[in-house]
């Protein structure tokens, strides 16, 4: 028997109502110090405290904007590069593994690679996540591209789609799944690289925030600021790119009567 959506719903704030409790009976039972793992009402908290000290604001806005500044131009690259691997094969044997290479490469490896270049300036954070999500933006346009079934190209041009406007009338849009979906990933690893980035070079931001809650031992600051960068990571998948990726879909004819009534 198929769940309905709000039993689905009722589930999932069940199970995380289940993970604090939990959290919260270890914590007054002290099974584990303290300074090792505090409870959701210290979390709470040490994030009210930071909120009041005009600290925690600033460094979301920070983080925010210097990601979506950075995922821009990095969709941008990505996107170009992908179409251009998605219709020559001379330039996708170049570079596919290439990108493939550094797509396996650790967001956090491009951190020294920044200090080496830029030194302590933002632009050393924008370099890290461009280089950290560039890869799978491309890799995912040009195999939604290379992927479209011969059928749609045969009949655009059986319709008299002249040869310029086969790839803006029928490759991309067709590629657009695929495309969006390595938005997601290229959001995710951008996401990874900019609090990477932001631990070692900058005075402000999410990841700036967590190196501080290191330096001074506080577990609640580091456990608070890790919880905030997870929701924020889970809420522009679901509502963001889940909705866009959900229309595209939906405009397509790739999502079923059963996939719709799950949403």
């Amino acid at each position: 028997m198929r769940a309905t959506p709000a039993k689905g719903r009722f589930l999932v704030a069940g199970f995380y109502l289940g993970i604090l409790l939990i959290w919260q009976v270890i914590g007054l039972t002290k099974v584990v110090p303290d300074y090792l793992l505090p409870s959701p009402y210290q979390v709470g908290k040490r994030l009210y405290e930071l909120a009041v000290d005009n600290l925690l604001w600033p460094s979301v806005e920070a983080t925010l904007f210097r990601m979506v500044t950075g995922f821009a131009l990095s969709a941008l690259i990505g996107l170009i590069i992908g179409v251009a691997m998605g219709t020559s094969w001379t330039v996708n044997r170049g570079l596919k593994s290439l990108f493939l290479g550094l797509q396996t490469l650790p967001t956090a490896a491009w951190v020294p690679v920044s200090l080496l270049i830029f030194g302590l300036k933002d632009a050393g954070i924008y370099f890290v996540i461009v280089m950290s999500s560039m890869s799978a933006i491309a890799i995912a346009t040009s195999d939604g591209i290379l992927n479209i079934p011969p059928m749609y190209l045969r009949a655009a041009r059986t319709l008299g789609t002249p040869a310029w406007a086969m790839y803006h009338r029928v490759a991309i849009p067709a590629a657009l799944p695929s495309i969006v979906t390595g938005l997601k990933l290229g959001w995710t690893l951008g996401w990874h690289g900019a609090v990477s980035a932001e631990l070692i070079k900058s005075s402000v931001g999410l990841g700036y925030l967590l190196y501080m809650g290191r330096e001074l031992n506080d577990a609640a600051q580091v456990i608070g600021i890790m919880i905030l960068t997870i929701i924020f990571g889970l809420f522009l998948d679901r509502f963001l790119f889940g909705s866009i990726e959900r229309r595209i879909r939906r405009r397509w004819g790739l999502t079923g009567e059963e996939d719709l009534a799950s949403k």
